[in-house]
């Protein structure tokens, strides 16, 4: 039987079968812009062990930190292409060490720096309200 906590951004609990990796992914996406987090903090949102969590995600076919890479770079996306945040702005509100390890990891992602990536999707943007160059 699945449960859910009071509020809509609360995980559930329960048997996490059916749709466990989706609550995972929102309640990721809101962990980590308020600060670093663990697997064994999210696994106590989830009012499970953290390895009850890994077996969950195992059984799924990913790893938590497969899903938490994806929510850094979905946010990382977000930042980009509707904010003007510097690189180094981003970099602190993901958590990285240092803007060079977010521009590392960001071209890990998506095959290009995020200062193109932005210039691509500003572009892109752009092409359909303005006349094309």
């Amino acid at each position: 039987m699945t449960s859910r906590r009071d509020g809509n951004d609360r995980p559930r609990t329960g048997n996490p079968s059916s749709g466990f990796g989706e609550d995972l992914r929102r309640v990721l996406r809101t962990e980590l812009l308020k600060g670093p987090c663990t697997s064994k903090e999210i696994a106590r949102l989830f009012s499970m062990h953290h390895r009850t969590l890994s077996r969950h995600l195992a059984h799924e076919g990913v790893s938590f930190q497969q899903i938490a890479d994806e929510i850094r770079f979905a946010i990382a996306c977000d930042l980009l292409a509707n904010t003007e945040l510097a690189l180094n702005q981003i970099s602190v509100v993901l958590q990285f060490s240092e803007p060079s390890a977010f521009t590392r990891a960001f071209r890990h992602w998506s095959g290009q720096a995020p200062s193109a990536w932005r210039e691509r999707h500003r572009l892109n943007r752009r092409l359909p309200k303005g006349k094309p160059e």
